[in-house]
């Protein structure tokens, strides 16, 4: 019984750490099977996941924590679940002394006897033997008690043994499952972080129609956006993202039958929802440049954000236009302009995700960007070759030195207008 109740207090004294008390493993572990195949989980699967891996991780924790309790109270000397054997130890502690009397009482009832005088008389031997018979008969039962007494506390200790092994056997088990909630927590919240990571699809591709390579000043030129859905898949929400810069110039995108001005900055225009693969979205837009306008060049960057129902963040490339700025009065040479050359290392790492969902993205400011009515359609197939980019994209290089900062600055905020979307998901 000793070496249990060492036992005991040894494995309470390490209860902090119970996962590894009262667990044998295998000396051969089974061989761990592949885990089977399962279809990829949606970008809200895995949102519900999360949270409910929180949700367990929280109940197993909890749950952990009352075991401890419960371990902890049944270490204590004095809780009640102790009683029994604390009476139990008091008998017996009460049966020795009883025996140790009795014995005591023996041994003087001997030496009595052994020192009578050969004088003594029959009557007073004869008391003094009755007198060793007596205390031999009573030190017998006091013998036979402690042995029972001891039994009894043996036999309660035992039972808060067990009781105390079961508890803490059943702390192991909460610790373990404590520790699997959250492995499984870490894991959930792993898979949602990845998933919430921007997606750079180049099939995702953007491009300009019928921009000039030179626009006289005192004109408007209008010209179309599109971007269109060359991936295999269904976007829930496409958000074209446009900037054009000119030195007095205004840029305006054609919303049903009215025309509205768009800011000095990147912004998303008619966005739309459930676009299928092959499809393409176009949006009109207007460019006027200043009669007073000097001779310049201009720039214009455009690019297709979207989500669907795995990746709430979807970049498409980012490609750059330039144009000149002709004085008025000026003759063009009817040629478009080209995008211009992108270095994926020029584009800033994405930390965090674009709008999805098919929700109309806020713009810059706090104002809602208005949903495509008549003019920005969607249409089955792209009409003209989009130009590749390639498998990343970045701001273009523009050569004019005159705008370079300029374009350099609006790249910047472009990354940035997309960052600042992606944080509203």
């Amino acid at each position: 019984m000793n070496i249990r109740r060492i036992l005991a207090t040894t494995v309470a004294a390490a209860v902090t750490a119970p996962a590894a008390l009262l667990s044998v493993s295998p000396a051969f572990a089974a061989e761990a099977k592949p885990a089977a195949q399962t279809q990829k989980s949606t970008f809200e699967e895995l949102k519900k996941a999360a949270a409910d891996a929180a949700k367990a991780y929280d109940a197993a924790l909890a749950a952990h924590n009352d075991q401890q309790a419960v371990v902890s109270k049944l270490m204590k000397h004095d809780a009640p679940e102790a009683k029994p054997f604390r009476d139990a130890a008091a008998a017996a502690e009460k049966a020795k002394e009883a025996k140790a009397a009795g014995d005591q009482a023996v041994t003087e009832a001997k030496a009595k006897l052994a020192a009578l005088p050969e004088t003594a008389d029959a009557d007073e031997k004869a008391a003094a033997a009755k007198a060793v018979t007596d205390a031999e008969a009573a030190a017998k039962e006091a013998a036979a008690a402690l042995t029972t007494a001891e039994a009894k506390k043996a036999s309660e200790g035992d039972a808060l043994d067990e009781l105390r092994m079961a508890a803490l056997r059943k702390a192991n088990e909460k610790s373990k499952a404590k520790d699997a909630a959250e492995k499984a927590q870490k894991d959930a919240d792993a898979a949602l972080r990845s998933a919430k990571e921007c997606v750079r699809l180049p099939a995702l591709s953007a491009q300009l129609k019928g921009l000039p390579a030179q626009v006289v000043a005192g004109t408007s030129v209008d010209f179309s956006f599109q971007v269109h859905n060359g991936t295999d898949r269904t976007l829930d929400a496409l958000h074209p993202l446009f900037f054009v810069h000119a030195a007095q110039a205004k840029a305006q995108w054609l919303d049903g039958s009215v025309w509205k001005e768009l800011k000095d900055e990147p912004d998303y225009v008619a966005s739309q929802s459930n676009v299928k693969p092959g499809s393409t979205v176009e949006v009109k837009i207007r460019l006027t440049v200043d009669a007073k306008s000097p001779a310049t060049h201009g720039d214009a960057l455009i690019a297709g954000d979207a989500s669907d129902q795995y990746n709430p963040c979807i970049e498409g490339p980012m490609k750059g236009y330039k144009f000149k700025v002709l004085a008025a009065g000026s003759k063009p040479d009817g040629d478009t302009a080209k995008p211009g050359p992108t270095d994926g290392k020029d584009r800033p790492e994405p930390t965090a995700k674009p709008a999805g969902g098919g929700s109309t993205p806020t713009a810059q400011g706090g104002a809602a960007a208005t949903p495509l009515k008549t003019t920005g359609t969607t249409t089955g197939a792209t009409t003209g070759a989009l130009a590749s980019t390639g498998s990343s994209s970045a701001v273009p290089q523009l050569a004019l030195a005159g705008g370079a900062a300029v374009v350099l600055g609006a790249g910047a905020v472009f990354v940035t207008r997309r960052r600042k979307a992606a944080d509203r998901t």
